[in-house]
């Protein structure tokens, strides 16, 4: 089993969750828990299913390929970081942390849109976004090319750094999806890595297969968080 936190996620926002951060402009953030993880090997079985208190739930998709899961708190406990490593270069991500009070999640994920808007206008052959609408209500998707997976002081996707040359071959993709439960921000990431180049012709068909997999993961989440009453 794993060990799971417990702690409740206090009312304080942290600024600016979940926008696009490149290498120059890296968000602050500071441990304040213990990083648990736990692997799988041998005869250690998970079954996929998790939650985090009273904000999220989902059944992680191929359970039986990860190979390790970690969690921990963050900024004085408000914001929640999970990870599933999986055995093929792959990791999917849980993290969420609170919106500021009065804002609907309508307006949320609109704020978010205009966040990725400028990181689309900038690097457009990096970033791509597109809304959907689900049991969570509004949703945003977004593809990252060549994305980044930083340390635990600047933990992916909470901070997303980029390689960003227009020109580099696909050697990393990112996918995320981002919705808003009542005072919660929640997003679902997916990562993988290459070891060799992704050839342009291939590109589609590598970003269906992980956004795939991320959406497995955000359906999952989806029908099992809808069910919690959302935190006021």
């Amino acid at each position: 089993m794993i060990k799971r936190l417990h702690l409740a996620i206090l009312g304080c926002a942290a600024a600016a969750l979940l926008q696009t951060s490149l290498a120059f402009a890296q968000q602050p953030f500071q441990l304040s828990s213990k990083f648990l993880e736990a692997t799988f090997y041998g005869n250690k079985v998970w079954d996929g299913q998790h939650h985090f208190a009273k904000v999220l739930c989902l059944t992680f998709p191929r359970p039986g390929d990860a190979q390790a899961f970690a969690e921990a708190l963050y900024n004085n406990n408000a914001i929640y970081y999970s990870r599933a490593a999986y055995n093929d270069l792959t990791a999917l991500y849980v993290v969420s942390s609170t919106i500021p009070a009065g804002r609907s999640s309508e307006e949320e994920i609109s704020n978010l849109e205009a966040q990725h808007k400028k990181a689309i206008d900038a690097y457009p052959r990096t970033f791509s976004q597109s809304k959907a609408t689900g049991e969570l209500g509004p949703s945003l998707s977004l593809t990252v090319r060549n994305a980044k997976e930083g340390s635990k002081e600047v933990p992916f996707p909470l901070t997303r750094t980029i390689d960003r040359r227009p020109d580099a071959p696909l050697t990393s993709l990112s996918v995320h999806r981002l919705f808003v439960h009542g005072h919660d921000r929640i997003e679902v990431a997916g990562l993988r890595y290459f070891k060799i180049p992704v050839e342009p012709e291939q590109e589609a068909a590598a970003t269906a297969d992980l956004s795939a997999l991320v959406e497995q993961a955000s359906q999952s989440l989806q029908s099992c968080t809808a069910k919690l009453p959302p935190r006021m």
